[in-house]
């Protein structure tokens, strides 16, 4: 017998066993309002019980959005936990390189950030502004039926094209895969004893103040071990005063670009103590629930 899913992860529990201190899916979880750290099990943070369930669009099926964005998962799966936890070099296909901005995206969109943004509490002004999307001002509809709808496309082109996928998703979809001058990935390794941390915001944006007083994206920070973070950087970033980033020079190098077979190669960085701590301040920083980690740390500090 079927036995519909509760437990609707916003961040993949692939992702989270990377953070684990056993065999038994366990973590140790930093509950921001408590300030208490207990010891979890994967299946018991970041998700929302039936976040993604949706019996107006899906009645024959209404899980039918989890699961397609378990398959997803499992896709990305592959090349996260295969190339990126362990190579010095990683090398996607173009493909796969699209594929993986297109999932990272989601994971901004699928959160429960998204979820509470597009909810009956949400302020009056997004309420006015997605009423021309939803006239029945059903906004956790217009969430999970585009949601729906993305995590069924297979390129950028394809989301950008969709004639049902609403026009602001469109141009978040846009942003966070293309950026306004382009973007790129990088990743970045700890060398000494600092973990990386995760937390429920995810990704972390990070803008920037320049020395003009103009504020711009810098990076976003997907955590997906406890040694290793994926950075998908805005082409120019490169450039930024380290005194903006607090990161050394060529952390940002841009992937070699082999055109003739298609492929991209990304040399991992290695980080120091400081900027890994300077990093998961970030991370601390916007997480609105909690934190997840190997190792004990204490957050009083």
């Amino acid at each position: 017998m079927y036995k519909e899913p509760i437990r609707h992860h916003y961040i993949p529990q692939f992702i989270l066993r990377n953070f684990c201190f056993n065999d038994n899916n366990e973590l140790y979880y930093y509950d921001k309002k408590t300030n208490e750290t207990t010891i979890r099990n994967t299946r018991d943070v970041f998700m929302g019980k039936h976040l993604y369930r949706d019996e107006l669009n899906y009645s024959n099926n209404p899980t039918q959005i989890e699961s397609d964005l378990s398959r997803f998962e499992n896709e990305i799966s592959h090349i996260i936990n295969g190339r990126f936890l362990s190579d010095e070099e990683i090398t996607l296909s173009f493909y796969e390189e699209e594929r993986l901005r297109i999932f990272l995206a989601i994971m901004g969109f699928r959160s429960k950030n998204a979820s509470n943004i597009f909810s009956e509490s949400t302020n009056k002004q997004n309420k006015d502004f997605y009423s021309h999307f939803q006239s029945d001002g059903n906004l956790q509809d217009l969430w999970k039926r585009n949601l729906g709808y993305i995590v069924n496309c297979k390129t950028v082109e394809e989301i950008l094209n969709h004639e049902k996928i609403d026009s602001p998703i469109k141009l978040f979809f846009k942003r966070d895969t293309i950026g306004l001058f382009g973007m790129h990935f990088a990743v970045v390794e700890r060398k000494e004893k600092e973990d990386f941390v995760i937390g429920d915001a995810y990704p972390v944006i990070v803008n920037g103040i320049m020395s003009n007083g103009i504020q711009h994206h810098i990076y976003s920070m997907f955590p997906i071990s406890s040694s290793r973070v994926i950075l998908l950087v805005s082409n120019g970033a490169e450039l930024t005063p380290r005194d903006v980033i607090y990161l050394r020079a060529g952390i940002f190098t841009r992937p070699k670009i082999d055109c003739d077979n298609r492929l991209i190669t990304i040399r991992v960085k290695g980080l120091c103590n400081d900027e890994v701590r300077h990093l998961n301040s970030m991370i601390v920083k916007h997480a609105q629930e909690g934190l997840a980690f190997k190792r004990i740390i204490n957050f009083e500090k």
